[in-house]
């Protein structure tokens, strides 16, 4: 088949690669398209190493169901349209077998793999994985828009961990990708929503996508904002989507008494937060974390597309076939546009 193999940083080439050798229990899958994240393209910079090279990196695909190998228990047919989860779990380390994986996010797995990450990814033309994580596609849904349902569910999960009862006002810190996603599940879920970033076009985006308020923190006092936004209760929930030190210790300061904060956006290995231990004491904040999804997010992630509840259209920037992957992670790399999309 082939395949962008990443031979070293920022040196993508088209190759002819073996096609996958179908298991039991596992769906091989045509690709049909695959999204470029902004963790593909710290491998294709060389700041993460790839286990190997050279190395096919890819982990947003949806495709065509072309064969089922034994055992392969899921419902599914040769020809339908799918999504691959690329997160796959091990189902037999402590928190799989107690559950939590499977209610708070298939990252808490001790052994998980990550198609392009761990190993060869989905910037190809076929994939074999495990029949739990593929998901059947609405016939409404693209392969184009079904290219950005798994960082959806990432975003879904994290929506969810924020939420609280009944709705009420979210702060979405950062008005990337991950970002301006999460603000429209916040707003489907009938939250008032005030977003934050530094780029003026971010925020012109997050008005037309439904934000009751976007603010820039080099303009104006984030803090103080969110303040008057929430007649001086603060903000029931908030998501950190950018890995910024300052913003994750004032976004403590914006919360109502028993308001939750998760972060969802990654950050520097040696980022530190400090914060008045006694605001978390005294007003019963909830701080936590959301990495990957489980099923019902994922799920959630494919239902919100379909029902058109995520503005695809003003997020998905450029697309590209197999053979203009390397322009596409370069694109990333540099900021061009909100998200890229390899179609084939």
């Amino acid at each position: 088949m082939k395949a962008a193999l990443l031979y070293e940083p920022e040196g993508i080439r088209i190759a002819e690669v073996p096609d996958p050798v179908l298991k039991a229990g596992e769906v091989l899958v045509e690709l049909k398209s695959c999204g470029v994240c902004a963790t593909d393209v710290k491998k294709f910079t060389g700041k993460s190493k790839s286990p190997f090279l050279p190395f096919i990196l890819g982990h947003e695909p949806a495709g065509i169901v072309r064969a089922l190998g034994g055992n392969s228990a899921s419902g599914l047919k040769e020809g339908e349209r799918v999504a691959i989860a690329p997160v796959i779990t091990c189902g037999c380390c402590p928190n799989c077998m107690s559950g939590r994986t499977a209610l708070e996010g298939m990252g808490m797995c001790d052994h998980y793999e990550v198609i392009g990450f761990s190993m060869n990814g989905a910037f190809c033309e076929y994939v074999a994985a495990p029949a739990a994580n593929i998901f059947k596609l609405p016939d409404a849904l693209s392969f184009r828009d079904a290219a950005i349902i798994e960082p959806v569910a990432a975003c879904a999960n994290g929506v969810l961990r924020s939420l609280c009862t009944p709705p009420g006002t979210a702060v979405v810190l950062g008005g990337g990708f991950m970002g301006l996603v999460c603000m429209q599940i916040y707003k489907a879920l009938g939250y008032s929503v005030l977003i934050s970033d530094m780029l003026d076009d971010r925020l012109e985006l997050a008005k037309i996508l439904g934000a009751d308020e976007a603010v820039n923190p080099q303009k104006t006092d984030v803090e103080k904002a969110v303040r008057e936004f929430t007649q001086g209760q603060g903000a029931d929930s908030l998501i950190c989507a950018i890995g910024i030190q300052e913003l994750s210790e004032s976004g403590i300061r914006m919360m109502r008494k028993g308001g939750k904060i998760v972060m969802l956006a990654s950050a520097g290995s040696d980022t530190a937060v400090a914060f008045n231990l006694n605001q978390l004491h005294y007003n019963q904040t909830v701080i936590t974390g959301s990495v990957s999804y489980t099923s019902a997010t994922y799920e959630w992630a494919i239902r919100l597309l379909s029902l058109g509840k995520i503005g695809v259209d003003h997020l998905i920037s450029a697309t590209g076939n197999l053979d203009e992957v390397g322009s596409l992670l370069a694109m990333t790399r540099d900021h061009v546009g909100i998200k890229n999309v390899a179609l084939y």
